[in-house]
Formats: C-alpha cells, structure tokens, sequence
C-alpha cells in the first residue's frame, strides 16, 4: 500500500466508497468523478448504500471531495494506453475516466497524486502510466500483464478492444490472457 505523502491528493475508486469509509479520517484532498458517483447511486443499490451517499455528500459540502471530470485528452491517452497493455475491454467508462483524472492531476498538480482501488485491471494500466496506485484492505498487483486478444478454439489473436467479441473463423467467444508479465 501506497501511505499517502503530506499534502498528497488522493483519487477514489467506487470500490473504496463501498468500504464505507469515512472520508474525514483523510488530511489530503479527495478526487473522484461524476461517473463513480453514478455507480454508486444506482437505484437498484440506492438504498442500500444510503449511508455512503451520506458520506459523500458530506465531504463534497466540506469540500473535502471534489468532483472533476478529466480532459478528453487524458482520456484518449488511457484509452490507447488500455489498448496497449489488453485492459481495454476489461475497464468501464468510469474506470477509464478515474484514471485520466488520476493522470490529469498528476501532470497539473505538485503534490503526489494517489489512485485508491480495488482494481486489478485499474491498477495494471496505472503501472503502465507509471501513475501511483493503491489497493485498500487487500493486496494489489505484484507485476504488470500485458494482456492479448485470442481465440480459445482456434488460436487466431485479435485487438484488444475485440475481447467479448465471437471469433470470425470459429464463432467462439474471444478471451484474454496475458502475453507478458513485467515487474513492478
């Protein structure tokens, strides 16, 4: 784990908000983005995660949470970025986004920027973007994949982005799996 440095800025994946964590323990500043916060207040999960709402609401109304969307530009950069290391299709909007606003800040801003998730996926582009990640109550990735595309009948590989997607020659659904394993 990450210890955040003094004056660090923290960035927060939905995962760590449903820990239920008080946001007011922290020193630092708290990112995050619109989209984490729609995951959380899905209607289907409203209820439930009615005291996490609170927290959140409390710490955006003390400005200890703000919420950012990142540039188009940082995005487009974690997008070809995700395609290079196979989390393409493994990463929603939201996570994509997280992390360009994770990118974004860690250009603009002096202090250290810190990505908090439970992510695997999050956590092996941010090591590909060399951005600093943390897992919180549990242990985060050791090495980074390189994943690749392929089909498991018939072997042809694919563009990451076509993970989900039926093989054309055989109509198997196409997998990941990892090409090359780097350490950290």
């Amino acid at each position: 784990m990450t210890v955040p440095k003094k004056n660090s800025i923290l960035v927060i994946d939905s995962n760590i908000f449903f820990i239920g964590i008080d946001l007011n323990i922290f020193k630092e500043i708290i990112y995050t983005t619109p989209k984490i916060i729609e995951e959380i207040e899905v209607d289907k999960y409203r209820n439930n995660n009615r005291n996490i709402l609170n927290k959140i609401q409390v710490a955006i109304e003390s400005k200890k949470l703000i919420i950012k969307e990142p540039s188009i530009k940082s995005l487009q950069i974690v997008e070809e970025k995700s395609k290079v290391t196979g989390d393409f299709k493994a990463l929603s909007l939201a996570d994509k986004e997280l992390i360009a606003l994770t990118l974004e800040l860690s250009i603009s801003q002096s202090q250290d920027v810190i990505l908090y998730t439970n992510d695997y996926s999050m956590e092996n582009l941010c090591s590909e973007l060399n951005l600093k990640f943390s897992p919180l109550y549990k242990k985060g990735i050791q090495k980074q994949i390189i994943f690749e595309v392929y089909c498991p009948h018939c072997k042809k590989i694919y563009q990451t982005e076509n993970l989900y997607k039926e093989c054309e020659v055989c109509g198997t659904k196409l997998k990941r799996r990892p090409r090359k394993i780097l350490n950290i």
